[in-house]
């Protein structure tokens, strides 16, 4: 018995399933019976929600920053699509209404969803390492900042301290320290004939020999 494959398809397969294929003479009636029986049982398992679920996955797979959060967005995607009998590739091309043209999970199929997953793993391993490598320039570049920072602090406080021991010293003289003021700040005479006890008019003094001796 020969059945052509314009014959509705609902009123097909009971037919072969009472017949069987190898009653089929027309061998392009069995692909069309294995080709429908696959996409429905597909469309029946695939449903939209677990689609939703498989892309989110896979976004997450590739955007999120952190790396095992990407493996096991990765990993969870790989297994949806196995459950299915698909790759990675194919259950993200898959759509209710398409056929697929091969039984499920021959043996090269297996092999190109093995490599496919592979290649996948690496890309994300790849990113992970990348993404490593910024963290670690970035935190090099924020640990010499640091580093020049405290220098620079020590170098400040170490310069305010001189000055401190500075003027206690000059304080122990007051001819040192008028001169002291007269170098270091801009005081008047006035004042720093007042801080020292020192005549101002010899405060002018010491200040025409400064400038002098430079």
């Amino acid at each position: 018995m020969t059945i052509h494959s314009s014959v509705n398809l609902p009123f097909f397969i009971p037919l072969l399933l009472t017949h069987g294929p190898h009653k089929c003479a027309n061998n392009s009636d069995k692909g069309l019976f294995i080709k429908y029986q696959r996409r429905r049982a597909i469309a029946e398992a695939f449903k939209e929600q677990e689609r939703t679920k498989f892309r989110n996955l896979l976004e997450l797979a590739n955007s999120s920053k952190f790396e095992g959060e990407r493996a096991n967005a990765l990993a969870a995607a790989t297994r949806i699509a196995s459950k299915h009998g698909m790759t990675l590739e194919e259950a993200s091309r898959w759509q209710p209404d398409q056929e697929t043209e091969a039984p499920a999970a021959p043996p090269v199929n297996r092999r190109r969803r093995f490599e496919t997953d592979t290649r996948a793993a690496q890309s994300v391993a790849a990113n992970a390492a990348q993404q490593r490598e910024d963290k670690a320039r970035w935190q090099s570049a924020v640990d010499q900042a640091r580093k020049r920072g405290l220098a620079d602090e020590e170098e400040k406080k170490a310069n305010t301290s001189q000055s401190v021991r500075s003027f206690s010293k000059a304080r122990r003289n007051p001819a040192k320290h008028a001169e002291v003021l007269l170098k270091e700040t801009s005081l008047s005479f006035d004042e720093i004939a007042e801080i020292t006890g020192i005549n101002v008019y010899e405060i002018v003094g010491m200040k025409l020999k400064l400038r002098t001796a430079a």
